[in-house]
């Protein structure tokens, strides 16, 4: 174990002294480990319930409806391709040594639980909008913590253990995606009855996704009855839901190391797939790897120059479409902001159509952190290309405006419908998310600019979000004082989207010249 010990002080020492030998880098680790100390400690300071005080049951509704999401596409990729807490160099130098499976096991948790922190980041920032609706209990932020942990700890010795025994035939594996597909059509239903019986989305929520059943089901029970602590205190859920964890994740390493005494095997075709995935997301391809492309699809190509760039990336954008420009980013992004309407109570004192709008966009910025125009940049014809930079910028990002825009309307003219809209409202709120789609796409350039491709991705998709979010706070100021001041929701949506707007404009003309030489973009 010595020997793994120090792999893990040496990768540690590496990653901290290359962080030293470049400052801007060192800057960018600064900024956001200062601003996640900012959240972790609002979420603590900050009162419970100071929009409004939600029931618990809501809340428990909630984070089972989030639990059964993330073990349901977890695990049915786990069937497949398997889970793995190892990578490729892993599987090169230290599966080849001659070290027990067991410790070998044991290296991959500690790595793994560095790997949560990134669970942890996103979890902390929806901490503040929790205790906005919620009144939690004074341990709640560790609760809610601990079951992110508890989740990144438990899939992928789930997922281990049911590929060790779907991968055994091609019977058992059909049985169990069938099983895994069937719950979920079931739960779908059960919802959809409820849902149409009650007519109200809480309702619903709360009668399905908070009934005794699912709070003591195993594993996304458990574990949601660990996060719902939260709010509900250390119940009789929260003791078995921990207590079942616990045994979950010891039994689990037991059966695996049982069951198949080399279980290497097991994780290889997980191990390829994790590393193609990090090679897509470092391409800025991590919203379409793994999408099925479409085949002959029909497309004219025309123009020179610049315009040459847009046709091929409006090609690329329809091979991975379902229809034209709608995708999987566009029925999560509709779907998510028009529920998140339903969910809101008119005690809130916001209109229907700026709940959708600022839910929506929180979603897209969080779907969308990566544009698929960075790829570009590895392909090197691009600068050669008879051009300015700031023309192949404009054509190389059209295609994610264009998306938007084709996104924007579909949303806001389905909730012109239910919300009974008028048309000068619809049309601002397109505007404005079209806008703050352009702020998300141009603080990426500018970030790549800033950065370079070198050292972390991770930390210029945290430096990214937490530039967005910084960087609006005045636009939302000036809606906030529009609505207040003028009672109007087309004058806030209008006064967020030209300050939006604005900030594109402003972010495009800083890194324009990032196409201008291969060192600009280095």
């Amino acid at each position: 174990m010595s020997s793994l010990l120090f792999l893990l002080r040496r990768t540690l020492k590496s990653l901290i002294k290359s962080i030293f030998k470049k400052p801007a880098v060192l800057i960018g680790y600064i900024v956001v480990i200062l601003f996640v100390g900012a959240m972790i400690v609002t979420s603590f300071v900050m009162p419970s319930g100071f929009v409004r005080q939600s029931s618990p049951e809501l809340f428990r509704g909630i984070m089972m409806i989030v639990f059964i999401f993330l073990y349901y596409t977890t695990l049915k990729l786990g069937i497949e391709k398997g889970s793995s807490y190892f990578r490729a160099a892993d599987v090169n130098m230290v599966f080849t040594a001659p070290i027990s499976p067991n410790k070998v096991l044991l290296y991959g948790f500690i790595k793994q639980i560095a790997g949560t922190f990134v669970l942890l980041f996103i979890a902390i920032f929806q901490i503040p909008n929790l205790k906005n609706n919620f009144v939690m209990q004074p341990y709640g932020v560790p609760m809610l913590m601990l079951a992110v942990v508890a989740y990144a700890m438990t899939y992928p010795l789930v997922g281990m253990v049911i590929y060790s025994y779907t991968s055994k035939s091609k019977k058992r594996k059909m049985v169990v995606k069938r099983a895994f597909d069937g719950c979920a059509i079931a739960i779908a239903l059960i919802f959809l009855l409820m849902l149409s019986t009650t007519g109200d989305l809480q309702k619903a929520i709360i009668s399905v996704f908070d009934s005794p059943v699912a709070q003591y089901f195993p594993i996304f029970g458990w574990t949601s009855a660990i996060a719902s602590s939260a709010v509900s205190g250390f119940t009789l859920p929260f003791i078995i839901g921990a207590s079942g964890m616990v045994i979950l994740i010891v039994g689990s390493s037991i059966a695996l190391y049982k069951m198949n005494l080399d279980y290497y095997e097991d994780v290889l075709e997980a191990t390829d797939f994790l590393e193609q995935a990090y090679k897509a997301k470092k391409e800025g391809r991590n919203l379409t790897f793994n999408q099925k492309v479409k085949q002959n699809v029909k497309h004219k190509m025309t123009g020179d120059g610049a315009r040459a760039i847009f046709q091929k990336m409006l090609l690329e954008l329809k091979k991975t479409s379902i229809f034209l420009f709608f995708d999987k980013l566009s029925v999560t992004v509709i779907l998510s902001g028009i529920a998140f309407s339903y969910l809101m109570p008119d005690e809130v004192g916001m209109s229907p159509f700026l709940l959708v709008l600022s839910f929506s966009v929180y979603m897209l910025m969080l779907m969308q952190v990566q544009g698929g125009w960075s790829n570009e940049l590895s392909k090197h014809y691009i600068f050669l290309v008879p051009a300015s930079s700031p023309q192949k910028l404009l054509y190389a990002t059209m295609t994610e405006h264009i998306k938007n825009l084709f996104d924007g309307i579909l949303l806001f003219v389905i909730s012109g419908v239910l919300f009974k809209g008028s048309v000068d409202i619809i049309l601002a709120c397109i505007m404005t998310y079209v806008a703050f789609g352009a702020v998300f796409t141009y603080t990426d350039v500018l970030t790549r600019k800033l950065f370079g491709s070198v050292h972390s991705k991770g930390l210029q998709i945290f430096i990214k979000v937490i530039a967005c979010i910084l960087v609006e706070v005045p636009g939302i100021i000036f809606a906030v004082l529009a609505g207040i001041l003028t009672h109007s929701d087309l004058l806030a949506i209008l006064a967020l989207g030209g300050w939006s707007l604005i900030l594109a404009i402003t972010f495009f003309m800083l890194s324009a010249n990032i196409f201008k030489n291969l060192e600009s973009a280095a």
